[in-house]
């Protein structure tokens, strides 16, 4: 085996095999999207409020990361800067990234 192919698209977070049973994660990552498009829409409009919205969508980024089984991307720390000054069509791209790349059902084990 490789020791250079990133297994983990978590890299080291916390994981835990669960069952569950409740509200679909994809409608949970859907509704994550939202405040984030919504938190860029925002920003877009008061830029000068940027440094105070830069907390709020470092956690709806991180969230929305760690559902989709992408945590280890949340460790980029100009993420946060880079979707709340994103033009509407870069950040579409980024969250459909996210949706086709991501696994909220933690299926995508390799090992």
């Amino acid at each position: 085996m490789n020791d250079d192919l990133p297994l983990s698209s978590n890299g080291p977070a916390y994981t835990t095999e669960q069952a569950r049973d409740g509200v679909p994660l994809s409608y949970v990552g859907e509704k994550l999207a939202n405040a984030i498009e919504a938190l860029n829409s925002h920003a877009r409009r008061h830029p000068e409020q940027l440094d105070e919205l830069l907390t709020t969508m470092h956690y709806l980024l991180v969230a929305h990361l760690g559902l989709n089984n992408m945590l280890a991307k949340a460790n980029d720390r100009t993420l946060a800067v880079r979707m709340l000054s994103a033009d509407l069509d870069e950040l579409d791209r980024w969250l459909q990234l996210v949706q086709r790349e991501g696994d909220v059902q933690g299926l995508a084990n390799v090992e």
